[in-house]
């Protein structure tokens, strides 16, 4: 005859609450082996003990108390394949969500890092290359104000289907040459940057209709404050000056060296070399 262990001795043994073990019992997940039916007390075999082993081991894998009773209540093994084949999957998107915010944290945290390097546009300038960028922006209207064009990308921003985006918490302006280098500020479109542009999301043309491709190429890059007054754009002029070098889309990229205020932060002026006129902009909004 196998010997019986009362409720106490399996929490015991088991290192599980009698209250667990009562609401197994009451699920039907896991009854005991006996019930006295005089006392009432619930007793379980040494053979219960690898029952509840199993449920507390799959439990810890992510499966649900239900999904854990239908497959021991149906023996199906090819069953329980598919439910750790779907917890597999969800651990593996997690991960790839993970990354991608440990990527973004670390973004955010670069760009507070050269926000507060030297920004003195006199003593700094230099060609990089940049990939091809995704810009969810809008077009500034004729003498429209600042506060005004803010709020229409914000709402825009905001909206359902584009709220979910990967943002990169930057803002950026489409500025005009001439106007730059004549140190007239008339920005063309404001902007912010999206980590990526996937096939989904081109897809959905309310999504696509809000996104500008700002092409790949060499960037003509400086930094200065150019919402300030007697900035200089020497820079660019010199080296633009000369006529095999034609600028083309002009970039400003602010950079916050602020928490409280944001009116005259740095900008990096990004101006792209030998723009072969591949940009998309996005409708006019």
């Amino acid at each position: 005859m196998k010997k019986k262990y009362t409720i106490g001795e399996v929490s015991k043994i088991m290192g599980i609450s009698t209250q667990t073990l009562r609401y197994y019992s009451s699920i039907d997940l896991l009854k005991p082996a006996y019930i006295n039916p005089d006392t009432g007390y619930r007793y379980y075999t040494e053979e219960q003990f690898h029952f509840i082993d199993r449920i507390r081991y799959l439990q810890k894998l992510g499966m649900s108390l239900d999904q854990i009773k239908e497959v021991i209540s149906s023996n199906d093994i090819q069953s329980l394949i598919r439910h750790l084949e779907e917890l597999e999957k969800g651990c593996r998107d997690q991960i790839e969500h993970l990354n991608n915010t440990i990527d973004t944290i670390r973004w955010y945290k670069d760009y507070f890092i050269r926000s507060r390097e030297d920004s003195n546009a006199d003593q700094y300038s230099h060609v990089q290359h940049f990939p091809k960028r995704y810009l969810v922006s809008v077009r500034i209207r004729d003498n429209e104000d600042r506060e005004s064009y803010h709020i229409r990308l914000t709402e825009i921003r905001n909206k359902p289907y584009m709220q979910d985006l990967p943002y990169m918490r930057q803002y950026s302006l489409l500025l005009d040459y001439n106007d730059l280098i004549n140190m007239q500020f008339r920005p063309l479109r404001l902007g912010m940057f999206i980590k990526d542009f996937s096939a989904d999301m081109a897809l959905d043309q309310r999504i696509a209709n809000n996104v500008m491709e700002i092409p790949e190429g060499d960037y003509f890059c400086f930094r200065s404050r150019i919402l300030s007054d007697g900035w200089n754009p020497y820079l660019a002029k010199m080296f633009f000056s000369d006529s095999i070098r034609k600028p083309g889309l002009v970039l400003a990229n602010e950079y916050e060296d602020s928490l409280t205020e944001y009116h005259n932060c740095p900008y990096e002026v990004q101006i792209l070399i030998n723009d072969g006129g591949n940009s998309h902009a996005a409708s006019d909004n």
